[in-house]
């Protein structure tokens, strides 16, 4: 069975150390478009026990984009020394729009753009690879990605993305009346709208709301994951690090705190699990942390699956380790 102090361990945030190896890596990205012909602004490299807020935006010509640690390193929630930093690159200048039905980009007297964030991509692949030995930076469907280096930084995906405008609930054709979001367009020609500021945004205020307990919950969590992988438990890589990240923020807030029958962390751990199984037929009603998608729309996300970790945890924390 888990101890407090196991489990308050697994609640630890990212090392001071951890942290500079992330900051590296955006810093080997903003030289990367420093040299790319790109003009740096707004820098900002501020960090807490629970997020990092690291970024900063670029112009060049009549491009401006606006880059930043998102992902679960960004939220303070990775738990994985060797995942990779997942850097957002969010073109401002071109956007996607999405209008009411019978409005177009004519109403708002916008023009088209015939910016290709597609060759954008390969371009900056190019580059990086005929202007740094050390570097080997590969384009794949969804990301450019190269790796670390030993102890100093972190391996880097770089996501390249349109603003994404939903106009969709405007009827007056205001211009800024608009959800902001990400269009990815794949080479493969998919495309994966993702809203990662708010998922960002809505975390720390879940995070506040809850006594600053929501992220360690979140760590704890995902590591007691990786314990039941290591133990045979295979089918539950198919729930995802954030997937799980989504499941606890749909839980109240007061079940993240303590009462007069206990103070201790491993209490609260566990009312968190018991509340998913006394819940788990209702999880399909799940939304992410966006606050915008529900989880289980996203094919990847088997319910089925989530379902029988909810009812796997809970017998887990109990046994013997």
């Amino acid at each position: 069975m888990y101890t407090n102090e196991q489990l308050l361990n697994y609640a630890k945030s990212l090392s001071e150390s951890e942290k500079t190896q992330c900051e590296n890596s955006l810093k080997v990205v903003e030289n990367i478009l420093i040299s790319f012909g790109f003009s740096i602004t707004n820098r900002k490299y501020e960090s807490n026990d629970d997020e990092l807020d690291y970024g900063f935006s670029v112009t060049k010509d009549d491009m401006t984009a606006k880059i930043f640690v998102q992902g679960s390193y960004g939220n303070g929630t990775c738990v994985r020394k060797e995942s990779d930093v997942d850097i957002a690159m969010i073109f401002l200048s071109t956007f996607r729009g999405n209008y009411l039905k019978g409005k177009t980009y004519q109403d708002y007297v916008f023009i088209k753009s015939n910016f290709d964030i597609l060759k954008f991509k390969q371009s900056l692949v190019n580059h990086i690879n005929n202007n740094y030995k050390n570097y080997i930076a590969n384009n794949h469907n969804k990301c450019i990605d190269f790796k670390g280096n030993d102890s100093s930084r972190k391996d880097i995906d770089i996501v390249s993305s349109l603003r994404y405008r939903d106009f969709s609930g405007d009827i007056s054709c205001d211009k800024d009346n608009y959800v902001k979001g990400t269009l990815i367009i794949c080479n493969d020609k998919k495309e994966i709208i993702n809203y990662p500021e708010q998922s960002h945004k809505n975390s720390i205020e879940k995070n506040k709301n809850t006594g600053y307990m929501y992220k360690k919950v979140v760590r704890t969590l995902k590591k007691i994951k990786h314990d039941m992988e290591d133990d045979n438990y295979q089918s539950f890589k198919k729930v995802s690090s954030y997937g799980l990240e989504c499941m606890v923020y749909n839980i109240p807030n007061n079940f993240f705190k303590k009462d007069d029958n206990s103070n201790n962390y491993k209490y609260i751990v566990f009312k968190v699990v018991d509340y998913l199984n006394r819940y788990k037929e209702n999880i399909y009603k799940f939304v992410e942390t966006n606050d915008l998608l529900k989880l289980f729309d996203n094919p990847n996300n088997d319910l089925n699956i989530y379902k029988k970790f909810i009812s796997e945890l809970k017998i887990y924390l109990t046994k013997e380790q």
